[in-house]
């Protein structure tokens, strides 16, 4: 009888015991990192992410040079990924991609260098370490002007551990990459030419683990108190998103009776590359403290984040601004739209789905497709909400969207956010 009774009152010891013990873990992991606003009570656990830093694995740099099969490879240049290399015969190199640390995203990156004593054809076996291809190789001569390789070069399929393809070389060196090189430089480049125009400002935020600039950008005819914020390339490999973000921002920033209106109107705020650290060191996903970035808006433990959110209070503060909207630019498998339900948003304003359908009637061929998401994943589009109550999106581009369309798009982009802003404009 005694034994009967007392079962109950152990399992219920015991369960009480471990929702202690859990409820302890989950508190000393929450107070452990500074939370900068209070959040809507986590919905999904996966939401809630240590974003303390951690170890990265740093890849030799080093040019090899196989004299048996007159071959040489390397990767001692900004953006590349090449972590070891071997020779599986006369035609042949077997070449791993690792990540800077793991888990990681499956958005294994590589770039390297090719050169030959003569001209020959070169077949290549990239094996990923804890990944699966993802990204059809990119061709270069120079490093500037990319092509897709050739259908019948590739022998592998998206998803396998290795991919496999076929490569002319020669004495003049050629470029392999996931996807078109653009590195710190070439941003900073792209920001200086911009900001030649008397109504830009191009100013360092502050710096990165690697003291690297963290470039922003400022774009109006007069203070604005009404915002616009965007950004790009939280992640190294996302080329597609970063030229997106380019025609969209040039667009607005270029000498239409539209922009110039909507100047007027908008301050624009711009981060053009969050993780210069990643993308000049070749990584899958991470910035150098071995955290990806768009999980460190919750708690922003990271350089990159941290000087961003300055930044913006800051103008917020000192021109009693408002964030009317922002856009966090991606890349991804498809063209999609990660945005809140319209009843969810502060003013119930819904811009991000009439943008979406004004862009889509323009590219009915290459449409957005619309995903609704909570608030409590600690990314960029949810602290725009939850701290400066603002309507925002992440705009993720197709990995293999056409490069052209990807231009024209942007600019029509631009365009029908500056109709839709200006339009709602009397509302504010």
């Amino acid at each position: 009888m005694f034994e009967f009774s007392c079962k109950p009152y152990l399992a219920m010891k015991l369960k009480t015991s471990f929702v202690v013990i859990l409820l302890t873990i989950i508190s000393v992991f929450v107070q452990s990192q500074t939370l900068w606003i209070p959040w809507p009570p986590v919905s999904d656990s996966t939401d809630l992410v240590d974003t303390r830093s951690k170890l990265v694995n740093f890849q030799l740099k080093k040019n090899y040079y196989f004299n048996s099969i007159g071959v040489g490879i390397g990767n001692k240049f900004d953006g590349a990924r090449l972590n070891q290399v071997s020779i599986v015969n006369d035609s042949t190199l077997s070449v791993l991609i690792s990540p800077e640390n793991y888990p990681v995203n499956m958005s294994p990156w590589y770039a390297f260098k090719l050169w030959a004593e003569k001209e020959k054809n070169l077949y290549i076996q990239l094996h990923y370490e804890h990944g699966r291809h993802r990204y059809p190789p990119k061709l270069s001569h120079d490093g500037k002007s990319w092509k897709l390789i050739n259908t019948k070069d590739l022998l592998s399929a998206p998803k396998d551990t290795t991919a496999f393809f076929r490569v002319k070389i020669s004495k003049d060196t050629s470029w392999v990459s996931a996807q078109e090189l653009m590195t710190s430089v070439s941003m900073g480049n792209w920001a200086s030419k911009l900001a030649e125009k008397p109504y830009i400002n191009k100013m360092v935020i502050g710096h990165s683990v690697q003291e690297r600039p963290l470039t922003a950008l400022t774009i109006s005819e007069s203070k604005g108190k009404n915002l616009l914020l965007v950004l790009s390339r939280q992640h190294p490999p996302e080329i597609t998103g970063y030229k997106e973000m380019i025609a969209f921002v040039e667009t607005l920033a270029g000498n239409s009776r539209k922009a110039k209106k909507f100047r007027k109107h908008f301050e624009i705020i711009v981060a053009p590359m969050m993780n210069p650290d990643g993308v000049d060191n070749g990584h899958w996903r991470h910035n150098i403290g071995g955290i990806d970035l768009n999980r460190d808006w919750r708690f922003f433990n990271q350089p990159e984040t941290s000087a961003l959110r300055t930044f913006i209070l800051g103008v917020i503060n000192e021109q009693n601004a408002k964030t009317r909207f922002a856009v966090d630019f991606h890349s991804t498998q498809k063209d999609l739209f990660y945005l809140f339900d319209k009843n969810s948003l502060p003013g119930k304003t819904g811009i991000a789905m009439e943008w979406m359908n004004a862009i889509n009637n323009k590219f009915p061929d290459q449409p957005f497709v619309a995903e609704s998401t909570g608030f409590t994943a600690q990314i960029s589009k949810n602290w725009f909400f939850n701290e400066l109550r603002a309507e925002s999106i992440t705009y993720e581009v197709g990995d293999n969207t056409d490069r052209e369309v990807i231009k024209k798009r942007g600019e029509t982009a631009a365009y029908e956010l500056m109709n839709i802003m200006l339009k709602m404009r009397k509302k504010y």
